[in-house]
């Protein structure tokens, strides 16, 4: 199939499968008349790259991932995708943190609001200008 045919199943643009191919992501493919020729296996490998990039892996970690024969190396697979679970958990935490900090400084400013013309509780000197 052209990789027209490609990027319309998968979503991906024809300038992204030939950047895919380029890096090395899919094995060489078959030309037929000048004009590439993909495969059902080559459909396959650009939706499972397109849904690593997804999950926040890029390309070059993708690149790592294979094995000498074009494969891959599906318990460093396993592994990373532990290892971007760990990071998405550690990025919840963080974010929970700052979510919290958030609503102090809003019911803060909220209070202060509400109460008029005394210092500011968001500055310790007080808001310049009243604000």
């Amino acid at each position: 199939m052209r990789i027209s045919e490609v990027a319309r199943r998968t979503g991906a643009s024809a300038k992204a499968i030939r950047l895919y191919e380029a890096r090395g992501l899919l094995p060489p493919v078959p030309r037929l008349n000048r004009y590439r020729d993909y495969s059902e296996q080559d459909v396959a490998w650009v939706q499972l790259i397109r849904q690593a990039l997804g999950l926040g892996i890029g390309l070059a970690t993708i690149t790592r991932l294979q094995r000498g024969d074009g494969q891959l190396d599906w318990p460093a697979v396993l592994a990373l995708l532990e290892r971007q679970r760990t990071a998405i958990a550690a990025e919840r935490e963080r974010l929970a943190r700052v979510e919290v900090e958030l609503q102090q400084v809003v019911d803060e400013l909220r209070q202060w609001l509400q109460q008029g013309d005394g210092p500011c509780v968001l500055v310790p000197a007080g808001c310049p200008g009243g604000v």
